[in-house]
């Protein structure tokens, strides 16, 4: 064999094996356990995305079940009441099916769950195997590319981080579920696995949001509470940071750090905005939808998707956590 030949090989070698390294691809979706119209049409368009892409599991941010009734003491209802709640199978298991049936959904809690029986939540992981949330904070790890390149999703309960929430509860649920709780001990808990962590890509998920462009709606309480958990990321490089809450898609980014917003699950609202996020907010929708994922070795590549199918918006980030 010849130089060139030899080369030639070399090169179609190369070709292949970086065509032959499959990236991870997944969704993100939140905010959703309304059982209206757009929840439909979400869980369908994710149906279709998800065969397309051919996504391994589904992230879910959050605000699984809700319930726009009240109880006799006038407080909101909300998340699930036990294991056999009729939600469970209304919202969850018959809303996403097809493709949806085949892959897992690595979920955590939102404070509208809060207003029902989160213990609940929690031991479904032990009956359904689409339904991943074996404790209030935990992780997941996967590994990608020809060379096992490990990526790390830590996974955090964030309704005990907001302050306002000890103050004005509004549901005894909330108030005694609360109590058991304390976001010191969460945030010493994902220093210490972001310090253990080896892994080179490292990506945090969970309800509320750190930065949003939105004002009214979210009171400073959320923000200013969710702060605590900023410098942590950015002190063990955390490129990402995928939440909900907010019904909206976003797209924001601060101090290397991309911010994820995809709480469109069920319904997309328009709200007023915050003048002092415009440094931040790189881009925002108020259609109903999700996110599809697609990480490599070096990058992840987010893309908004709404009921329609169209892909909205893309946006990159790098494994070093700079776009």
């Amino acid at each position: 064999m010849g130089l060139l030949q030899f080369l030639f090989l070399v090169v179609l070698l190369t070709a292949w094996s970086v065509q032959g390294s499959e990236p991870l691809n997944f969704l993100v979706f939140g905010d959703w356990g309304m059982g209206n119209e757009q929840q439909r049409a979400v869980a369908k368009q994710m149906e279709l995305t998800g065969s397309e892409t051919r996504s391994k599991f589904v992230v879910n941010v959050g605000d699984n079940f809700y319930v726009f009734t009240k109880d006799a003491q006038g407080n909101e209802q909300g998340g699930v009441k036990n294991l056999t709640d009729p939600l469970w199978t209304n919202y969850f298991e018959e809303m996403y099916t097809g493709y949806l049936k085949e892959i897992p959904f690595y979920s955590v809690l939102g404070n509208h769950d809060y207003l029902g029986n989160t213990s609940a939540q929690l031991m479904y992981h032990s009956l359904s195997s689409r339904w991943i949330m074996p404790d209030r904070n935990y992780t997941a790890r996967f590994t990608i590319g020809d060379d096992n390149t490990t990526v790390l999703f830590v996974f955090i309960d964030t309704t005990p981080f907001i302050s306002s929430y000890y103050d004005n509860p509004g549901d005894p649920w909330m108030k005694e579920q609360l109590a058991h709780q304390s976001y010191k001990k969460q945030l010493t808990w994902l220093d210490e696995v972001l310090s253990q962590s080896s892994d080179q890509w490292k990506l945090v998920v969970g309800h509320h949001p750190i930065l949003s462009h939105v004002g009214v709606f979210l009171p400073d309480q959320v923000t200013q509470s969710m702060a605590l958990v900023r410098p942590v990321l950015e002190r063990h490089h955390v490129p990402a940071y995928i939440c909900g809450h907010v019904h909206k898609l976003e797209y924001l980014q601060s101090s290397d750090i991309d911010y994820y917003i995809s709480g469109a699950g069920a319904t997309g609202k328009v709200y007023v905005d915050d003048p002092k996020m415009k440094q931040s907010v790189v881009w925002t929708s108020d259609d109903a939808g999700f996110m599809t994922v697609q990480l490599t070795t070096t990058q992840m590549t987010s893309t908004f998707v709404n009921t329609k199918g169209e892909s909205i918006y893309s946006a990159v980030t790098k494994l070093s956590g700079k776009s």
